[in-house]
């Protein structure tokens, strides 16, 4: 007797296992919980964004009943934008022709925002081979370029002629999937011209509640800082253009406050720029690059610090929302938070009052904040950081958001 065919779900996405940064990570996980659901068939590259540390995938495996088809790449420097964007093309290209002979009338498909040039191949494809699109906005384009420094401004003709392909892009698809609520501001934004508008629905990243979790005892590198009256405020993700970390280097250099030791995590197309800014104000003793890591590491790193920082540079309302967050809260610490006040991290810290905001352009409070911190903020930082782990469990853990997911494909 023969058994009942699922439907398909395609998943298309330039970052997928192996590769160990959060959205290949999330990718993964989402392909495999949707295997008992449909015949799920994923189209990605061989390469790896990310160099890894180690080769241990240990945390998590991929279902033996997930067909993955990989498409060869070049291997590109992801810190240079001219290589990027050359990358990004190819990839499109390459993940069309895969998509344009296998999806089938009636089937799903679900597509993450990068490379961005494909999001206008699959609404193209979508008119033609009726499928149900998904899109998953991770970035918000061209919107996101500006921050990036790829595109002046909003007026430039680059910009308006990206936007209108973009936008009609945006509006064919049948749901849009966005981490937060600034984000849906700006996407409902994008397509409000459009006849045929489809759903915006809010999914937020999750946090790894298995794998990452509070340290039952503080690392012997806090606790000889702690001895030396030293305070460690720890950056771990990519050091990229948008995250505006030369402005908070900056600000170091300003506070009186000698106690504070910043560690970055990880590598990207501004560490360069950084460790020279660092080594022009004299912060070589309290700063340190400690380098990229393995996701079997990410626990014990995320627990190497008082005070966890994400930061977004001016002008990123709603285009991206840092899934690095979830994982902190994870790992039960308190959050300082950088950007604009209305952007849904900004808000989450605010509303469950596990963390500190300042908005970018804020510097006397920044300052002023960084020059009072010591290791008599440790209790409040402990009571906040517990909070953050209760509210990671009940909210932002991988069955919650999952569960979210399967609700809407």
């Amino acid at each position: 007797m023969n058994s009942i065919r699922k439907n398909k779900l395609w998943i298309v996405t330039e970052l997928f296992y192996p590769d160990q940064t959060s959205t290949s990570y999330i990718l993964s996980l989402i392909a495999n919980a949707f295997v008992d659901k449909y015949d799920v068939g994923v189209i990605t590259d061989s390469g790896f964004y990310q160099t890894n540390k180690s080769d241990s995938t240990s945390q998590f495996t991929i279902n033996s009943k997930l067909k993955i088809m990989r498409v060869n790449s070049r291997n590109f420097d992801k810190n240079k934008i001219s290589q990027r964007i050359l990358k990004m093309i190819l990839l499109t290209f390459k993940f069309f022709k895969i998509l344009w002979k296998n999806a089938q009338k009636g089937d799903k498909v679900l597509i993450v925002t990068n490379p961005a040039p494909f999001l206008i191949f699959a609404s193209f494809l979508k008119k033609v081979r009726k499928f149900d699109l998904y899109i998953l906005v991770h970035d918000v384009f061209p919107e996101n370029a500006i921050p990036a420094g790829v595109i002046k401004n909003k007026r430039t003709l680059v910009f308006r002629l990206l936007s209108f392909v973009f936008n009609r892009a945006y509006s064919k698809a049948d749901v849009l999937i966005v981490l937060g609520r600034d984000m849906k501001e700006i996407v409902q934004k994008k397509i409000i011209s459009y006849h045929s508008k489809p759903s915006i629905c809010i999914v937020e990243n999750w946090g790894d509640v298995k794998n990452i979790f509070p340290s039952d005892e503080l690392p012997e590198l806090i606790k000889k800082r702690h001895e030396n009256k030293n305070i460690t405020i720890q950056y771990a993700g990519n050091i990229g253009r948008v995250q505006g970390l030369q402005n908070f280097i900056k600000k170091m250099s300003l506070t009186r406050n000698e106690k504070i030791i910043f560690d970055l995590w990880g590598d990207g197309a501004m560490r360069q720029d950084l460790e020279s800014l660092v080594q022009r104000s004299d912060l070589q003793d309290r700063v340190n690059f400690c380098g990229i890591y393995s996701r079997d590491e990410h626990n014990k790193v995320l627990n190497s610090t008082d005070l966890a920082l994400v930061t977004l540079a001016s002008g990123m309302y709603g285009l991206g929302v840092p899934s690095k967050t979830y994982n902190i809260l994870a790992a039960g610490k308190p959050i300082l938070f950088i950007g604009d006040l209305k952007s849904e991290i900004s808000l989450m810290i605010s509303e469950e009052q596990i963390g500190y905001c300042f908005d970018s352009n804020d510097n006397q409070g920044i300052i002023r904040f960084l020059d009072n911190i010591s290791l008599a903020d440790l209790p409040a930082f402990q009571k906040m950081g517990l909070k953050a782990r209760k509210i990671v469990e009940e909210k932002y853990s991988e069955e919650v958001i999952i569960n979210k997911f399967k609700a809407l494909i």
